[in-house]
């Protein structure tokens, strides 16, 4: 989900500026699908800020997660010494919902449209991330002086438009807004002491050829990289077979052991760019719908006033969304939900930590 519907060689920034190769990115990003950083790609939408506070963890896109790829468990029967084994009424439901969830996923890839909306020379394709991000300062501990952690989040409102020509290897631009100041959702600290930690990248307007906004970090975007989701050619490469793709999502994963929680971090970040051709999306659903793991949400979700199924993994940190318009087969977008287990304790399970919608528009010009 990223050809860019942000289009931001903004995601591409931190790791630029360090001069990192693009294992080191794929590395990185893979980690922050099995929880030991803050995933990578979501940066492309609200950039990392730096707390001025010893040990502080800033949370973009997510809240910071620690390595746990473990499934939730049941709590375990009193006197017992471990958890409570399932009992068949939940495992005939546990059932019941994953063959739903895959039953849905290919239901929604039958209804995608066989193409996309064209881009004749001269227009532009507008792709439109809206969102709300959880950004916060996190104080943890060290192996020498053990604490409990302590910090706060706030929700931001942006909003991303990028505007990318017929010929994409045209310049691009990228604008993006704040949609109103952040909304406290909670510490155990004041908010003064975990103040919100605005950054120059939060707004802006940038412009670049195959949306390289930032032209002087190290390494350069290439243009046509086809190991860049961001570009076309990416998935140009891709196959158009459900079992190859889930292959290819297993492969890429590998770092970290192609766990679940990996692949469907990286299903969903690739299918959010907003650029994933039709007759891709279709077979990437039906590569989706046999991850281990994956279930239909309880009810349909609605977010930025659009309405669809959720496609849920979770685990005891955080549940993961993907919401199709069950209608059309389209992508609507995504959110992360705080879990039972996260290190945010301030945070109630179930509270929204990243709420994105996606739109695309052929239009005449930019701006």
């Amino acid at each position: 989900m990223t050809d860019l519907d942000e289009a931001l060689g903004l995601l591409h920034k931190e790791d630029r500026e360090n001069a990192r190769s693009l294992q080191d990115v794929r590395v990185k990003v893979l980690d922050a699908a099995s929880g030991t950083v803050v995933p990578l790609r979501r940066r492309r939408f609200v950039p990392v800020t730096v707390a001025a506070a010893a040990l502080a963890v800033v949370a973009t896109g997510a809240v910071v997660m620690k390595p746990n790829d473990a499934a939730p468990q049941a709590p375990p029967v009193a006197g017992s010494t471990g958890p409570a084994a399932p009992t068949a009424e939940e495992r005939a439901v546990s059932r019941m919902s994953l063959v739903s969830a895959k039953d849905t996923l290919v239901g929604a890839a039958s209804k995608i449209k066989t193409s996309d909306q064209p881009v004749p020379p001269g227009k532009y394709r507008l792709i439109v991330v809206t969102g709300e991000y959880a950004r916060g300062v996190s104080f943890g501990s060290s192996v020498d002086d053990p604490q409990p952690l302590q910090g706060g989040t706030w929700m931001l409102p942006q909003t991303t438009k990028t505007w990318i020509p017929s010929d994409v290897t045209g310049e691009w631009l990228n604008r993006r807004t704040v949609d109103g100041p952040p909304k406290w959702l909670g510490g155990n600290v004041s908010q003064q002491k975990a103040a919100y930690q605005p950054s120059p990248t939060d707004t802006g307007e940038r412009k670049g050829v195959c949306g390289d906004f930032f032209p002087q970090s190290q390494p350069r975007k290439v243009c046509g990289d086809p190991g860049d989701w961001d570009s076309p050619a990416f998935y140009e490469r891709l196959p158009r077979n459900p079992q190859a793709l889930y292959d290819w999502l297993r492969s890429y994963t590998s770092p970290k052991g192609s766990t679940p929680q990996a692949m469907f971090h990286i299903a969903t970040e690739i299918l959010s760019s907003g650029l994933m051709p039709a007759d891709l999306r279709a077979e990437w659903y039906r590569a989706i719908a046999q991850i281990d793991g994956v279930v239909l949400s309880e009810g349909k979700v609605t977010i930025d006033g659009r309405t669809g199924i959720g496609i849920t993994l979770a685990d005891k940190l955080q549940r993961t969304e993907l919401i199709i318009d069950q209608e059309r087969g389209d992508f609507i977008g995504q959110r992360t939900l705080v879990g039972p287990e996260t290190d945010e304790t301030w945070l109630p399970e179930g509270t929204v930590t990243t709420s994105v919608t996606i739109t695309t528009t052929v239009v005449d010009s930019t701006g």
